[in-house]
């Protein structure tokens, strides 16, 4: 492979830094207005010598070194159906436009030979499409050809319904090439098992679906509908999704598949005792400490010893609401909405968001949010660089970091789509 060098734009906490680093590229600078993600950033990864900024609206051409790619999450408040929807002049998302500016005003010698951009799927829609066309336009005048796909992080070793618009262009002075286009290594043709005409048929698991057409899937068709493992060495494909889990092990590229639950356990301070108390409880949180030792009292846990399969939660569907079982992710933003629907996650979380209101059903019935360190494993970040980024600040931060995160898996994937990401020979 030949390393590249890149420069990190809107970094927030280096999600296409942690993707483009593990497919052998070197970071070079990097450029964040937020105070709080830019010291979980440089308290994530080893800053030192790289250049650096904090505000891009305020860069001249003249201050960004050269790096063969650029790669940036433009801010999306302007453009999310969370937002009001004003589109690329908004303040915040109209600074796509500032980036830009940045590259015209390059000698074609300096600019980057790849752009790497990320932001909401509703990018594709907001204002009947005409944003996205100026996009594609203002990249066009800055000297690049572009391709754009929507990839779901579920997709790519994490369990997170998560779409994002993923737009690759590269440097057209420097030659055309096709550069985004994610596929499964398994061209076969499925193996039919049962014949009939075409959207009865049913295949087996391997190979590539034949083409989906609106009355397909009937009879227990099963074509394209399946869930695919980013890693190294090739994709495995699976019928069955991951389930939402506490427990994370794997690293970048190698995540294993777990369908498990998390157990609730307590602290309690001398189980026969009703009475007791120290400092007003005799039962604590799951995962808080145990209470303090005395010479006296007596300690223990309590776990769940009937386990609930599911409960139900309110959803703006026909029935009124929708099961959520053990592993399942729960949407806890707005509970009491009577016009929210998708409230939960089959064995995933739903998209985080800046408040990251995500929850999981526990053993007990007892539905919890999620932690500050499963939301960052959520976006592929390994525990090492959680515990670095919560060393500099709060959960409050933390969940807002992880909720506006590229994900690093998916950024993994883009990086090994570069003809230079490549093995030589």
């Amino acid at each position: 492979m030949t390393q590249l060098t890149f420069l990190d734009l809107c970094s927030g906490i280096g999600g296409f830094r942690l993707g483009l680093e593990s497919a052998g590229h070197k970071c070079v600078g990097y450029c964040e207005y937020d105070k709080f993600a830019r010291a979980s950033y440089e308290a994530m990864y080893d800053t030192e010598g790289e250049w650096k900024a904090d505000d891009v609206t305020k860069l001249k051409p003249s201050d960004v070194p050269r790096a063969d790619i650029w790669c940036f999450g433009f801010p999306c408040q302007d453009i999310s159906v969370a937002g009001k929807q004003r589109g690329l002049v908004g303040k915040r998302s109209g600074i796509y436009f500032n980036i830009i500016d940045l590259l015209k005003g390059k000698e074609e010698s300096d600019k980057p030979t790849y752009l790497f951009v990320e932001n909401v799927k509703n990018l594709l829609s907001i204002n009947a499409g005409f944003d996205f066309a100026t996009v594609l336009s203002e990249m066009g005048e800055a000297g690049y050809d572009c391709r754009w796909q929507v990839l779901n992080s579920k997709d790519y070793g994490v369990p997170q319904n998560r779409e994002r618009v993923f737009i690759i262009a590269n440097l057209r002075s420097r030659g055309r090439r096709e550069i985004l286009s994610l596929r499964g290594k398994n061209k076969a043709a499925l193996n039919q098992i049962i014949g009939g005409m075409q959207g009865y048929r049913v295949y087996d698991s391997q190979g590539v679906s034949t083409t989906l057409i609106g009355n397909a899937g009937g009879m227990g068709a099963k074509t394209g509908l399946y869930f695919i493992d980013q890693s190294k060495v090739a994709p495995k494909i699976t019928d069955t999704a991951r389930c939402l889990t506490a427990r994370y092990t794997a690293g970048m590229v190698n995540h294993t598949a777990m369908n498990s639950a998390v157990m609730e356990v307590h602290p309690v301070l001398t189980p026969e005792r009703m009475e007791k108390r120290q400092n007003g409880r005799r039962m604590k949180e799951d995962g808080e400490p145990m209470f303090t030792l005395t010479s006296q009292d007596r300690h223990g846990v309590y776990f769940c010893e009937k386990p609930v399969k599911s409960v139900k939660v309110k959803n703006a569907t026909k029935t009124g609401y929708e099961e959520a079982h053990l592993g399942d992710g729960i949407v806890l933003a707005y509970p009491n909405s009577d016009t929210r629907r998708g409230r939960v996650g089959k064995g995933c979380s739903q998209t985080l968001d800046t408040g990251c209101q995500m929850g999981t059903l526990m053993r007990c019935g007892r539905i919890r949010r999620l932690t500050p360190k499963e939301c960052f494993r959520l976006q592929g970040f390994p525990d090492e660089l959680y515990e670095r980024a919560a060393s500099v600040n709060f959960d409050s931060q933390l969940y807002k970091q992880a909720g506006n995160a590229v994900t690093a898996t998916v950024a993994y994937a883009l990086a090994m789509c570069l003809p230079e990401s490549q093995k030589d020979g």
